[in-house]
């Protein structure tokens, strides 16, 4: 596709010119250059996308296997992983996000560079051609689409020109600069967009071209560019021509004068056939406009000193255990295609009798089948009977081998398997839900980086060329964060005729930062907006009396809040209505008479509410009067009881106490009246022995006074 620029027509420079040969022999060096130092990263793609495409086999194993008849089976387990992966991108869309970074930038010049963009994108439907891209370096390791630009209409007196995104279908059709060093490969120097195509259609699609028939000479001077005798390659050949500039200046702080040499840079479109130059076409901006999604780069050292790099892509590392499961399922069927067609084998002869049981006994049950007897010719004996054949394949080996084989495969992808319906069974929530798919995406997170980088580097592109191509009064297409599209005109104040608002979208040069900003799914996005919605409706009351007390601080907070969870579009809109943005445009007359209108209602509530305040303290007082009354009250009735229940307690105490002192006193009772009979006991008997005593006494002194008194005649007694 040639892109013309907007006010010249493309210039063949002169043949056999020594700048034209000069160029032409710089085309064919590094076109060959390119081919062989890509030779390698493209064979390692082609082996990639035999394994997507379902057909893991070498053409000379497949051939070997077809010639004996062997199955040449694949079950696919990789393109499983990587819909997973194409698809976590398709939920969550990328945005590109401008911003302000310079002189002759501001939020406004940003806002409509990125409305801008997007409207781009909406046109060129470049979503879908951002996720092939993403296809692409997933599959092959490597993928790209083109920034270009077209006319707008073919009317005479409409000459504008708009911007376009366009998918580049087959990957190796590009071959880029390897001396690229940025990630995303924005510094190459020269880049090929070839197209191979017939003689016949290269004399019909460039009729003006100097060459049409080409010698043998010139075939084999640029035989890259003549892959047969009916074909010929035309390639598109980008360069970034660098020009050294000298600037001076007179330093504003030292007063010395200083010299510096800068690099202008120029984009340069060629068409050429590697021997003639057929176009020359001058592109803005300072990149070539073909944006690289690479894969996982990583450099080896090629055995000579030299590192060489490597593009992988997401099944790279796991085609091996692919291709183990491939033989396992191959090797599985043709053990299978082993087992015993006809189960019974036995002599000729013997399945004459029940011929037509025998031919259908695989199918039919039968009661019994009979057997002719069919002697042995050597010795007479009656030969064996029909022996059944059995076979049982090794099924049970092959499917644990086959899971070893699918973990290996989930291993090198680094994305774990598709939840089934009993792991999703748990799942009661968004936030889960979401988890779960961040893990799945979790391993492969590198590709979607570079692939970011591709949009950042897209959307810098365009931002850059917004300038050239939006020049002088016009109207062009707007989409805003909502996908809402407006036609707006440009460099210059219009009277918007709804709002009666004054709108101005100027577009001159300035610096402006380009980032990428990924958001939820739209589904999880609405979900969680309503939610918030809700909570705020329900809240309506109290946040309406904070913003009218509190300072603007709460609302700003509660505005924050609201953008950190990335709502999306109506998220941006309740942050909008809480706390608006100062500098905003200016509102036209009904609105202003309607914001005064408005704060005359605020002013008349804000005195409303300051006298309910009042009142309502005073309301307080008294009632913490009462409440402090009721407690003096509630705490004296707490002591009567308290005091109650502590008089029931003495009470009970001096009972106890009372019971106690009764038991002790008959205790000393009951002693006191064992102790006077004792002592009457003892009194009693120390009065008998006094009396025992006594009266031994008087025996004794009656036996002296007889002894004394007694006869002579009786001696001897007493």
């Amino acid at each position: 596709m040639t892109y013309l620029d907007l006010e010249e027509e493309p210039i063949a420079p002169p043949d056999n010119s020594e700048a034209d040969e000069k160029l032409l022999q710089e085309i064919r060096d590094n076109y060959k250059f390119g081919l062989s130092y890509w030779e390698d990263i493209r064979k390692e793609r082609e082996t990639d996308m035999r394994y997507v495409c379902g057909d893991p086999w070498p053409s000379k194993d497949r051939k070997a296997r077809e010639d004996a008849d062997r199955p040449v089976l694949n079950h696919d387990e990789l393109s499983q992983y990587i819909n997973q992966s194409i698809n976590n991108v398709r939920q969550n869309k990328r945005a590109i996000k401008v911003e302000p970074a310079g002189a002759n930038s501001n939020d406004a010049s940003a806002e409509y560079r990125q409305n801008r963009i997007r409207g781009v994108e909406y046109k060129c439907k470049a979503d879908s051609i951002y996720e092939t891209a993403f296809q692409q370096m997933l599959e092959g390791s490597y993928g790209f689409w083109r920034i270009g630009r077209r006319w707008v209409s073919c009317d005479e007196s409409n000459w504008d020109q708009e911007i376009t995104i366009s998918n580049i279908p087959n990957p190796d059709s590009v071959l880029y600069d390897p001396d690229s060093k940025e990630p995303d490969w924005s510094d190459a120097q020269w880049c090929f967009v070839v197209e191979p195509m017939s003689l016949d259609k290269f004399k019909r699609q460039w009729p003006d071209a100097q060459r049409t028939d080409f010698s043998r000479d010139e075939r084999e001077l640029a035989s890259e560019w003549f892959p047969s005798d009916k074909t010929i390659v035309v390639a598109e050949y980008w360069k970034v021509e660098i020009e050294p500039k000298k600037q001076k200046r007179t330093n504003p702080h030292t007063g010395k004068k200083e010299r510096r040499t800068v690099e202008v840079k120029t984009v340069v479109q060629y068409m050429t056939n590697g021997v003639e130059i057929l176009e020359r076409n001058e592109q803005p901006g300072e990149e070539i406009p073909i944006p690289a999604c690479i894969g996982l780069v990583r450099y080896i050292n090629d055995g000579a000193g030299n590192a060489r790099p490597r593009i992988f892509s997401l099944e790279r590392l796991a085609r091996d255990p692919q291709m183990m499961l491939a033989f396992l399922v191959s090797q599985e069927a043709e053990e299978a295609g082993l087992t015993p067609k006809t189960p019974f084998l036995g002599y000729v002869g013997q399945f004459e009798t029940d011929n037509d049981a025998w031919k259908s006994v695989t199918k039919k049950p039968y009661p019994f089948l009979q057997v002719d007897p069919i002697p042995d010719s050597s010795n007479g004996q009656l030969l064996p009977m029909p022996q059944r054949q059995s076979f049982t394949p090794n099924f049970e080996a092959y499917e644990t081998a086959k899971d070893s084989a699918r973990r290996a495969i989930m291993a090198a992808m680094g994305i774990s398997p598709l939840p089934t319906a009993a792991m999703r069974a748990g799942e009661k929530s968004g936030v889960a839900i979401q988890r779960v798919q961040s893990e799945q995406a979790l391993g492969s997170y590198h590709f979607i980086d570079n692939f970011e980088r591709a949009i950042a580097r897209c959307g810098r592109i365009i931002e850059s060329w917004l300038p050239i191509y939006d020049q002088g009064v016009k109207q062009v297409a707007l989409c805003d964060a909502e996908d809402k599209r407006k036609v707006v005109t440009i460099n210059q104040p219009v009277v918007n005729p709804q709002t009666g608002a004054v709108e101005h979208y100027p577009v001159e040069e300035g610096e402006h930062d380009v980032t990428v900003s990924v958001g939820p799914s739209n589904a999880s996005q609405r979900d969680m907006a309503q939610e918030q919605l809700a909570a705020l409706i329900q809240n309506l009351q109290p946040l309406v009396a904070a913003q009218v007390i509190a300072p603007p601080q709460a609302a700003q907070l509660l505005a924050m809040s609201l953008e950190m969870m990335q709502l999306g579009p109506v998220g941006d809109k309740m942050v909008e209505t809480i706390s608006p943005q100062p500098g905003g445009p200016p509102l036209p007359p009904q609105a202003q008479q309607a914001m005064s209108q408005a704060q005359g209602q605020v002013q008349q509530l804000t005195q409303a509410l300051q006298q309910l305040q009042a009142e309502n303290a005073e309301l307080q007082q008294k009632l913490s009067a009462r409440v402090i009354d009721n407690q003096g009250r509630l705490e004296i009735e707490q002591l009567k009881a308290q005091a109650q229940i502590t008089t029931a307690q003495i009470n009970t105490q001096n009972q106890i106490l009372g019971e106690r002192l009764d038991a002790i006193n008959e205790m000393l009772k009951l002693m006191h009246e064992s102790g006077h009979e004792r002592g009457m006991q003892a009194s009693e008997h120390a009065h008998q022995i006094r009396m025992a005593d006594e009266q031994r006494q008087h025996e004794i002194g009656q036996a002296v006074f007889d002894a004394q008194n007694q006869p002579a005649d009786q001696p001897g007694q007493i």
